[in-house]
């Protein structure tokens, strides 16, 4: 059985506001065991699917595109650098997501509607855009807890949300790299 790593998301415009925040960020944390996204990657993950069978995929894009039909556009803002689990203790190092109930509700459906079709896991939903992952731990717990501080108060400008994507991750030594299978725009 060929399978493909998959995974449905909002891909991230890199304004120049975002290039900015990435940068100094990198640059604050240098000395951190961290190791960062591509930059041209980010994106908020909305349902990630996993290892899928490849005869499943067609599926998977005609739910999708049935379901925005009845998703209309949406605006999010991009806000605050913090970390999961927590900022004392990093392992993912994260913007903030700003949205009304709406991005709630569209993962609530792409859930639904793609649960029959694969199993899907955990349904947590916190938005964000990670920006660099943390093996190790910290060298400097409470630098980088002061650092994640400083930019509690950040916030890029508000975007339209006009598709939503079907990703595949191809894991390689030097980080995933994703590819867009499928778009689907929402309804205007």
């Amino acid at each position: 059985m060929e399978t493909k790593r998959i995974f449905i998301a909002i891909k991230i415009a890199n304004t120049n506001q975002i290039r900015k925040i990435f940068r100094q960020v990198q640059v604050e944390l240098k000395d951190e065991w961290i190791k960062w996204v591509d930059i041209k990657g980010l994106h908020i993950t909305l349902c990630f699917l996993g290892t899928t069978d490849i005869r499943k995929i067609p599926l998977i894009k005609n739910r999708l595109r049935e379901l925005v039909r009845n998703i209309p556009q949406f605006h999010i803002q991009l806000e605050s650098l913090g970390a999961f689990p927590s900022n004392s203790k990093p392992r993912v190092l994260w913007l903030g997501v700003n949205s009304d109930e709406i991005i709630y509700n569209l993962h609530a459906e792409i859930v639904k509607q793609l649960k029959y079709i694969v199993e899907i896991g955990d349904v947590r939903f916190s938005p964000h855009v990670t920006l660099g992952r943390i093996k190790m731990g910290v060298k400097n717990p409470d630098w980088v807890n002061s650092i994640l501080d400083s930019y509690a108060n950040w916030e890029d400008e508000s975007f339209a949300v006009e598709e939503i994507v079907l990703m595949e991750s191809i894991l390689n030594q030097s980080g995933p790299v994703y590819k867009v299978l499928d778009k689907f725009e929402l309804k205007f």
